[in-house]
């Protein structure tokens, strides 16, 4: 009979040690696809270092996508034994990495699903994890930063060729797509929502100055959006003649540059004293000649 348990004992042990190395192999891809990103996103050389548990020798010529890929396959299998994780108080970790590698790949629904799991789990664990907790709060702001990038995209794409002999419609239509997905008075814009709910999470992690910055840049990363879809208004009411004869137009316009002008002046002021240097930090730098033109 005590050979039977021990038996038992070491098959769980097993599955428990299966379970966990899952979960290493999903962080280590997910870091390796966040480092891979911050890279090119900054101009460095896009390269890893020796490939880890998490794939083969491939590993070292991996682009973010894969990397992220990866992390959601792998932590999906260890979540297949929720209750394992749990038991080694590591469940809300793994909600968390899947909530943040669905997110990446553009899995909207997942992610919001698994960062709902995460916060569960928070109320049931009995170790504070403020990261994890301000993380899965600053997700949906996250979210709704893509979608609005997404859909800027998409407008530069519907207006490569504008129709000028129907201006005035166009941009009526153009206006109120920008506060649907930029920002308008009630604060329903998908950058005025993602703006206000990292705002929040940077509330729930005031010593952690690397959250900090992270949550600023991607206020920053948002802002760059909002900026991109100033200048394809402006250009589009170069074309179609509206800049100078426009009254109504041009008040709303420099209104609304004003507007991202005191946004951009306060999360920059925000990030500054969070890095080496300060102002001369490169990526200070680089947020500069993102932001200001």
């Amino acid at each position: 009979m005590k050979t039977h348990l021990n038996l038992l004992l070491l098959l769980w042990l097993c599955s428990s040690c299966a379970q966990l190395n899952y979960l290493d192999q999903a962080q280590n891809a997910f870091n390796q696809g966040a480092s891979l990103e911050t890279n090119l996103s900054f101009g460095e050389p896009a390269l890893l270092g020796q490939p880890s548990a998490a794939g083969s020798q491939a590993m070292s010529l991996a682009t973010p996508d894969l990397c992220y890929r990866l992390a959601y396959a792998q932590v999906n299998k260890a979540l297949l034994k929720d209750s394992k994780l749990k038991a080694d108080g590591v469940l809300v970790n793994a909600h968390s990495l899947r909530a943040l590698s669905a997110w990446k790949l553009g899995l909207y629904a997942q992610a919001t699903e698994s960062a709902l799991a995460a916060k569960i789990a928070l109320q049931d664990s009995e170790v504070p994890l403020p990261r994890e907790a301000a993380m899965m709060t600053a997700l949906e702001g996250l979210i709704q930063a893509d979608q609005a990038f997404l859909a800027v995209q998409k407008l530069k794409l519907d207006h490569q060729k504008p129709n000028v002999s129907d201006g005035l419609n166009t941009m009526a239509n153009i206006r109120k797509q920008y506060e649907a997905d930029i920002v308008n008075s009630n604060g329903s814009g998908k950058i005025d929502k993602a703006l206000s709910i990292l705002d929040k999470a940077k509330l729930e992690v005031p010593g952690r100055a690397d959250i900090q910055t992270y949550f600023i840049m991607s206020q920053l990363a948002a802002l760059k959006t909002w900026l991109d879809e100033l200048d394809q208004i402006y250009s589009l009411l170069k074309t179609f003649n509206l800049s100078g004869n426009n009254n109504d137009l041009k008040r709303w316009f420099d209104q609304e540059n004003d507007r991202f002008t005191q946004k951009r002046n306060l999360y920059m002021g925000q990030l500054a004293p969070l890095l080496p240097q300060q102002k001369e930090n490169v990526m200070y730098k680089r947020w500069e000649e993102w932001l200001f033109n």
